[in-house]
C-alpha cells in the first residue's frame, strides 16, 4: 500500500453565491464556503480531461473526513501524519491515498496553480481515481484540504449492459414514471409556508441579520420549503453533502423541476449544527453565506432540516429566490 503525505502549498491569489458549511469542534472558520469544492473538482477534472485521463470522483465520505484532518491542521498547524492516512485508506478500502494543502484567494488559483506547478504529483497523478476536499475561508484567503485515493474498481463496465440485451424489460417502461408523478405535486406555489418550529427560527433569525443591514424581510413560501426539505431529505438517504444532487442535479435545476421560476435564486446549506442559532451564526460567519442572506435581490426563502446522516447535527438547506 504507497501512502504519500503532500507538503502544503500556499499560493496568492471572489466568492461565489452558492454556499455550504460544516461546522466542527473549536472557533474555525466555515469550511467549503461559497461552493468552491465543487468548482475545484470541476477545473481538476477538466485538466485530467485535456492529459486524456479518467475524471476524479467526488467522493462526499472521503470530503468529511478531508473536513477532519483540515480541523487537525488548523488546530495544530501540522499535517496529519502518514499514519493517519493509512488509516484513512485501510478504513475506506483504498489501495493509495495522498493528501495535498493549498491556500490561495479563490477556487480558481487554487485549482490552476496546483495543476501548473504540482498536477504531476497530486490531482493529475494516474494512480488517483477518488477525491474528497473541503475549503475554509480564513483571515488570509482560502485553504483547500484535499485526500486523493485509489479505490479498486468492483464492477466491470459491461456488466450493466447485459440486462439491456433482452427486449422484456421493455414492457414494464410504461410503469415506470408512476413514481415519479407525485413529486412535482409536493412544492405547491402561492400557498402560505407552513414551517415547524427549527425552520421558523431560520426564517425568523435570518429576517433579523437583514433588518440590522436595513434590508427588507425575507417572506416564506411553501413551494421554496418544500424543495428544501426535500433536498435535506435527499442529502440525507443519498449520505452526500453538495449543492449537487445525484438525484435532482443543482439546486436551480430541483427549483426548476418543481414549477419554481426566479429571476434570480441562491442555496445556502450546512450539516453539524444543532440549533438554528448555531446555523445562521455560522452562515453569517462565512461571506458566501452571509451573501445570500443579505442579498438584495431576493425576497423569498424556504428553509428545509433533517436528521444528519453522521449521528451529528442536523442537515440545514435554505432556498432564496426572486419572482
Amino acid at each position: 500500500m504507497q501512502v504519500r503525505l503532500k507538503k502544503a502549498y500556499v499560493f496568492l491569489a471572489t466568492l461565489f453565491l452558492l454556499s455550504v458549511v460544516v461546522p466542527f469542534a473549536g472557533s474555525q472558520p466555515a469550511l467549503a464556503a461559497a461552493g468552491d469544492d465543487q468548482e475545484i473538482v470541476s477545473l481538476i477534472n477538466a485538466a485530467r480531461s485535456k492529459a486524456g485521463m479518467a475524471p476524479l470522483t467526488y467522493d462526499a465520505k472521503l470530503s468529511v473526513q478531508a473536513a477532519n484532518n483540515l480541523d487537525v491542521y488548523q488546530q495544530t498547524c501540522k499535517s496529519p501524519s502518514s499514519s493517519t492516512l493509512l488509516q484513512i485508506a485501510k478504513n475506506g478500502g483504498y489501495t493509495s491515498m495522498g493528501q495535498a494543502i493549498i491556500s490561495g484567494n479563490n477556487a480558481t488559483t487554487i485549482a490552476q496553480s496546483q495543476i501548473k506547478y504540482y498536477g504531476s504529483q497530486t490531482v493529475l497523478n494516474s494512480k488517483y481515481n477518488t477525491i474528497g476536499l473541503v475549503v475554509a475561508e480564513t483571515s488570509k484567503g482560502k485553504t483547500c484540504l484535499q485526500l486523493l485515493g485509489t479505490k479498486p474498481q468492483t464492477q466491470k463496465p459491461t456488466q450493466p449492459q447485459q440486462p439491456q440485451k433482452p427486449q422484456q424489460p421493455e414492457q414494464p417502461k410504461p410503469e415506470q414514471p408512476k413514481p415519479e408523478q407525485p413529486k412535482p405535486e409536493q412544492p405547491k406555489p402561492e400557498q402560505p409556508a407552513s414551517l415547524n418550529a427549527m425552520q421558523q427560527q431560520v426564517v425568523d433569525l435570518v429576517n433579523v441579520e437583514r433588518a440590522k443591514a436595513g434590508l427588507k424581510p425575507l417572506e416564506a413560501k411553501q413551494d421554496l420549503t418544500s424543495v428544501a426539505q426535500l433536498k435535506a431529505e435527499d442529502m440525507y438517504n443519498s449520505k452526500y453533502f453538495s449543492h449537487t444532487s445525484p438525484n435532482y442535479g443543482s439546486p436551480f435545476d430541483m427549483m426548476r423541476k418543481y414549477g419554481i421560476s426566479y429571476r434570480a435564486a441562491g442555496e445556502n446549506i450546512a450539516m453539524g449544527q444543532r440549533t438554528a442559532a448555531q446555523v445562521v451564526q455560522d452562515w453569517m460567519n462565512s461571506p458566501g453565506h452571509r451573501a445570500n442572506i443579505l442579498n438584495t435581490n431576493y425576497t423569498e426563502i424556504g428553509v428545509g432540516v433533517y436528521q444528519s446522516y453522521n449521528g451529528n447535527g442536523y442537515i440545514w438547506v435554505q432556498e432564496f429566490a426572486r419572482r
